[in-house]
């Protein structure tokens, strides 16, 4: 705590605090304003596909775009030009079809898409060599406990039966508070332009190398099977709830809690296994892990329920996800990190679409329960062919880079 005795740092914590809290209170928000005012059956199914779309197209070369960029100012107009967009909204939302909410969606998404990458590289000018880490750490906790808060809160707020329109004024405040506190980051850093490649180049380049590796070739194919079938597993719980269940849209953010609580426990107890357990054994049980609850949702009569479940869920995302990527930093040799991550970014951020936009075909054409089938059968076989496919990746020693 007391990197937040230092000016910059603190009020640049505080400010992507206040963000990411309003896009979690937004998030949430639109989706219960979707819920009561859409009469479309793949209402949902659009909604994700609207808050995804700009993730697929942009991240990558916005995070190219940002490299020669004054920080705060980039940071800035988008809280700025968030709180615009929002309060635009507010006053004509009352005479605008409910089908206007996936442009807002749209607009805001990409708006975000610059100020996080934005705020994670101010970190280096504002905190020392040494604290890094420690401030590294502070930004993971504060946003993982940052969208649980946002999430419960905005939750109960509904069920309480605070209107959308005043749940968005609040996002609105916070955005506002949030450009407040980065305008007093001082001083104002620029990047310096880098003369590496290019994002796609390095993505060119990251494809050669992963494909001729005898390990990362069968790692990587698992991790894009994976996320194009996992990435839809929010769009299947919104279905469960309001169809099968009949309950509304905002009990998924408690299920999100449980979620996000179950990936810190995993990510905690990674580091204590990884050094003792072949690292196979860490990502591929964690596929079966998640086969069996989602298979555990066929059987649920009551949503509550659910709210274990995904805990133990979250436990085997956060095990599956430290594993693999600090498998990576171990193995890969520093010159192909650039080009090794920029593809597991590509992949970790395109898969969503394409799995959201099949499984809303699934569960538009098939129903809720099947769609479930289909999921679990699906992970069920990726699981299995893992097994035979991934060779053993040995337990966490020191390792010379191949």
């Amino acid at each position: 705590m007391q990197l937040l005795r230092e000016k910059a740092f603190r009020n640049l914590f505080i400010g992507r605090v206040l963000s990411i809290f309003a896009d979690s209170i937004m998030f949430f928000s639109l989706l219960k304003w979707i819920e009561l005012y859409s009469s479309s059956s793949n209402s949902f199914t659009w909604f994700y596909i609207a808050f995804y779309l700009p993730m697929t197209i942009f991240a990558l070369p916005i995070g190219a775009w940002l490299e020669d960029k004054t920080l705060q100012k980039v940071m800035v107009f988008s809280d700025g030009i968030r709180v615009f967009i929002i309060v635009l909204f507010l006053l004509t939302m009352s005479f605008i079809q409910v089908e206007w909410t996936y442009l807002l969606l749209m607009i805001v998404s990409l708006l975000s898409l610059f100020f996080v990458p934005a705020s994670q590289s101010i970190l280096p000018f504002v905190v020392k060599h040494e604290k890094r880490p420690k401030a590294n750490s502070l930004f993971q906790l504060g946003f993982t406990v940052v969208r649980i808060i946002g999430q419960i809160t905005t939750a109960a707020l509904i069920k309480l039966g605070i209107p959308i329109p005043v749940l968005l004024m609040i996002v609105a405040s916070c955005l506002l508070l949030s450009l407040l506190y980065i305008w007093n980051v001082k001083p104002w850093f620029r990047k310096e332009a880098s003369e590496t490649k290019g994002q796609w180049r390095m993505m060119e380049d990251g494809i050669r190398y992963i494909a001729t590796h005898k390990t990362l070739k069968p790692l990587f194919l698992l991790l894009a099977f994976a996320m194009l079938i996992v990435s839809s597993i929010d769009l299947v719980l919104i279905s469960f709830l309001t169809e099968h269940l009949k309950v509304g849209v905002e009990n998924l953010s408690f299920i999100g809690t449980s979620s996000l609580i179950g990936i810190v426990i995993g990510a905690s107890i990674t580091p204590k296994l990884y050094r003792k357990v072949d690292r196979k054994n860490l990502i591929v049980p964690s596929l079966f892990a998640i086969c069996f609850i989602l298979g555990a949702l066929l059987f649920v009569k009551t949503w509550w329920f659910i709210l274990p479940l995904f805990t133990m869920q979250g436990i085997a995302v956060g095990l599956y996800q430290v594993t693999f990527v600090t498998y990576l930093q171990d193995v890969v040799a520093k010159e192909n990190y650039t080009r090794t991550f920029s593809l597991f970014h590509m992949i970790t951020s395109s898969t969503a679409l394409p799995g959201i936009i099949l499984m809303g075909l699934f569960l538009n054409k098939l129903g809720t329960l099947n769609s479930i089938i289909i999921m679990v059968s699906a992970l069920l076989l990726l699981a299995v062919a893992s097994c035979f496919t991934i060779p053993a990746l040995g337990k966490g020693e020191i390792e010379i880079p191949s």
